[in-house]
């Protein structure tokens, strides 16, 4: 069992504290993962490559060195180029954007670069994360592929790539060691360790393993009732059952929609009813078949709903309310206030980089503007399948100042076909009298205008008297001020003519408005949701339904060919029928039946991978969103493929695969090994023991919160703040595009501007004072004093056992009860608790 492990005596809450502290900051730079590589390549390709390639390789590369148009020695078609430099010196300095020359030049800041005009605000921003992150640059590194050659052609190679192959049919591998399989699965694991010569750990043990399991199902730690009830079962299946309990509690949707919304950029800035959240919370805990589940968030909207929906979960469109709030995950995209027709290709763009990374594992967005550099896809490919996404939107197509496209989306009411033809009808006595009132103002017609200015004046007014900045002050002021004019005209007239100022058709049109507020309470309204709607951005260049031009260099004003809407050759073959010759509709349904068909070898064994790696702590391809060849090739291609066709088999169940996944010898290993293993499989790539992690920022939120009685707990919160001073789980948090959460940024928590593939686990010197400072730790550490001290239990000694097992998930060590009554003698148990909240293992899960 391990033991509590402080960093110096428990003199003070501060000195534990800061020896986390000084251990931290010991540490130094933490190595680049190969995550961060290939998250760092692809943001090359994607933003930095095409930047380079239209606007500086005319005078700075070998074609223009060979031209004799170099200009100034300096070439920037390759890193050593760039860090080579020029007559001026090195063009960029990794990791020091301000210190680099192009960043200057870029700014205008020193030269003037390009010499064409100053580039856009967010492709310079653009240049200096890249440089942040390292300067990432596929064409030098010595260990990246061969770029392909300039003409696209898929090579023999390219289909024998693993990642494009059908998924095989292999059985299970033999072992020797047949007693410690518990599932098919353990053979292929156990086979490679057979194979190297390594042994499997020994199975954790029951406190750790319920700890372990009961976080990566919820969340959330177990309680000290929990911990004992498993503790206690003796009989045959006690973790059988363990598992099925936390598969069943509503937590588990919170913990797994948290997994699946990093991968879709969740904002609900961008969601605001909380709709699509809540639905994949609900998708998850009632185990809608992943084939289904993508599909719906693709083209929910397509489908007609399902005969078992309720009639007043159908939408008036025929769609059921649930398919039409999965389409949330579309309206997830991110893009500049640009031009419309600009705007349309980002949005288009970013929409292609989610299906391609989060369910197909491909960067497809890579082939914007060029072929893709090292995958067979085709710039042809991807205006292919840009095509389908042109022919639907989610922006309204409202325009801003300067012509640029807002960020208003479409929002669909969630009304049935009785709430519709409710409303229809009142819309009808409305009109009718809209009708009565318009007769009215034609007899008396200045009158009515004068009722009407004195009334908005006033309105007007209380408005003025509310506002706070000097902007709306201004334009209240200047509304305020026309109207005025207009009633001194009207009232001059009045004198002049001498109609009547009070005639009693006022009272009769009053009356009348009146009845139309009134009809109009009566309307029924449902929950509006973001939605993607068939047909192109209203007003822009791509705004029918249709087949979409190739962008020559990814440039909306240089359409090239148009291509047909169909799907990538390398998977879906050169012999398709285009998606014109199918239906009349944008092809989104057809997209969505290809990607999740069982023959499309990328989409099972994505999803498996993911599953292995929230479980396991690492996917069996360690680049989960890039399994290209710019992507890691898996551990254990055998084991991926025979998941893949288990979840097919299934009825593509995730909690079926979670369920074997968790119940298997792999997962109950512990996570101590021998030196000798770990020094011969470092990054444990053979599976010769679980991998330790850190914890999450959902994660310790929310055990902070659990552990000191303030976690409502309810896998559908309401759309309003409780006011009983208890809080939600994290993932129910405001995230914000336009406002960082740095508390949730020191832990590493959601980027809703990024697809998140995996989770970084930095270790900083702001992780440790966290935990001292925080005024949440803080009132974790007084809450769960006040409650052991008022515990009916009868000594200290069992107090610190309580404590250790809310806290740590285990029963403390006679030396480590010694300690913390030692230290609770001298000080206090709100000090001790929150030194213990400090600690590693509280933090990090065996």
């Amino acid at each position: 069992m391990p033991k509590l492990s402080f960093h110096l005596p428990l003199g003070s809450i501060a000195s534990s504290c800061l020896a986390w502290t000084i251990g931290v900051l010991a540490l130094g730079m933490v190595p680049v993962s190969a995550q961060d590589a290939e998250t760092g390549m692809a943001f090359f390709e994607k933003s930095i490559r095409p930047i380079l390639v239209k606007h500086c390789y005319e005078c700075h590369s070998a074609e223009a060195a060979a031209k004799g148009k170099l200009q100034a020695g300096l070439s920037l078609d390759s890193k050593e180029g760039l860090l080579t430099g020029g007559e001026s010196g090195p063009a960029l300095v990794v990791g020091q954007p301000a210190k680099s020359l192009i960043v200057r030049a870029l700014k205008f800041e020193s030269y003037e670069m390009p010499p064409t005009g100053r580039l856009p605000a967010h492709v310079i921003a653009d240049f200096e994360k890249w440089i942040a992150m390292g300067a990432p640059d596929p064409r030098v590194a010595t260990s990246a592929p061969t770029p392909r050659r300039a003409k696209f052609q898929i090579t023999a190679d390219d289909r024998r790539h693993w990642s494009f192959q059908p998924l095989s049919q292999a059985t299970p591998p033999p072992v020797k060691n047949a007693a410690w399989v518990r599932d098919e699965l353990d053979r292929y694991v156990l086979a490679e360790l057979e194979r190297a010569q390594l042994a499997p750990s020994a199975e954790g043990d029951k406190p750790a393993l319920l700890r372990r399991t009961t976080y990566a199902l919820t969340g959330l730690p177990p309680t000290p009732d929990e911990i004992a009830a498993f503790l206690a079962d003796d009989r045959d299946g006690a973790f059988d059952r363990v598992v099925e309990r936390l598969l069943a509690s509503p937590e588990y949707g919170v913990h797994w929609g948290r997994h699946w919304l990093d991968g879709v950029r969740y904002a609900d800035s961008v969601d605001k009813s909380g709709e699509y959240r809540r639905w994949v919370v609900r998708a998850l805990n009632a185990d809608l078949p992943y084939d289904k589940f993508v599909r719906l968030q693709i083209a929910g909207d397509l489908y007609p709903a399902e005969p078992d929906v309720p009639a007043d979960r159908v939408h008036v469109n025929g769609a059921s309310f649930d398919g039409i709030t999965a389409t949330g995950m579309m309206s997830l995209a991110v893009w500049e206030q640009v031009g419309r027709d600009l705007a349309v290709a980002e949005i288009v763009d970013s929409q292609i980089d989610l299906v391609g990374r989060q369910l197909l594992g491909l960067t497809l967005a890579c082939a914007r503007c060029h072929d893709h550099k090292f995958d067979p896809i085709s710039t042809q490919d991807y205006y292919s399948l840009a095509g389908v996404l042109f022919s639907s939107h989610i922006a309204t197509g409202k325009l801003i100042a300067d012509d640029r496209l807002g960020n208003d989306l479409v929002e669909v009411p969630l009304l049935n076909a009785e709430q519709a033809a409710h409303n229809q009808a009142v819309d009808g006595q409305v009109a009718a009298v809209d009708d009565e009132i318009a007769a009215l103002v034609k007899r008396v017609p200045q009158a009515s205008r004068l009722a009407d200015v004195i009334a908005e004046q006033a309105d007007l007014n209380g408005q003025l008297a509310k506002a706070t900045s000097s902007a709306s002050k201004k334009s209240l002021t200047d509304k305020i001020a026309k109207l005025k004019t207009e009633q001194d005209k009207l009232t001059a007239d009045q004198a002049k003519q001498g109609w009547h100022k009070s005639p009693a058709e006022l009272k009769d049109i009053a009356a009348l408005r009146q009845k139309i507020v009134d009809l109009r309470k009566t309307k029924r309204f449902g929950p509006s949701v973001v939605s993607i709607v068939e047909g192109g951005v209203p007003g822009s260049n791509r705004a029918q339904i249709g087949d979409a031009p190739v962008y020559l260099r990814g440039e909306y004003q240089r359409p090239g060919a148009v291509v047909p809407r169909q799907f990538p050759v390398i998977l879906a073959g050169e012999q398709q029928t285009p998606i014109s010759k199918r239906t009349k509709q944008s092809g989104r349904r057809e997209l969505a039946e290809w990607i999740t068909s069982p023959d499309n070898p990328l989409t099972a064994r994505v999803m498996v991978n993911r599953i292995w790696q929230h479980l396991i702590g690492q996917g069996l391809v360690r680049s989960p969103d890039n399994f290209g060849r710019l992507g890691e090739p898996p551990t254990h291609p055998a084991l991926l493929d025979h998941l893949a066709q288990r979840f097919i088999k299934s009825g593509w169940s995730i909690k079926s695969l979670v369920r074997d996944i968790a119940l298997s010898a792999t997962f109950r290993q512990a996570s101590f090994t021998t030196p000798e293993v770990a020094q011969r499989d470092p990054e444990n790539r053979q599976l010769a023991r679980m991998n330790r992690r850190r914890l999450t920022y959902e994660e310790l939120r929310d055990s902070l919160l659990r552990v000191g009685g303030r976690l409502l707990e309810d896998d559908m919160p309401p759309t309003t703040p409780v006011a009983t001073g208890m809080s939600l789980r994290t993932m129910f948090d405001p995230l914000d595009r336009r406002k960082t959460d740095v508390t949730a940024a020191v832990f590493d928590g959601p980027d809703s501007k990024s697809i998140v593939a995996v989770r970084a686990e930095s270790t900083t010197a702001s992780q440790a004072l966290f935990l001292m400072n925080n005024p949440l730790v803080a009132d974790t550490a007084k809450r769960l004093a006040n409650q052991l001290a008022s515990e009916s239990v009868g000594n200290d000694r069992q107090r610190v056992e309580i404590l250790w097992q809310l806290t740590l998930g285990r029963s403390p060590a006679a030396d480590e009860t010694q300690l913390a009554l030692d230290f609770i003698a001298e000080h206090s148990w709100e000090r001790f608790i929150q030194a213990l909240l400090g600690t590693n293992e509280f933090v990090y899960l065996d």
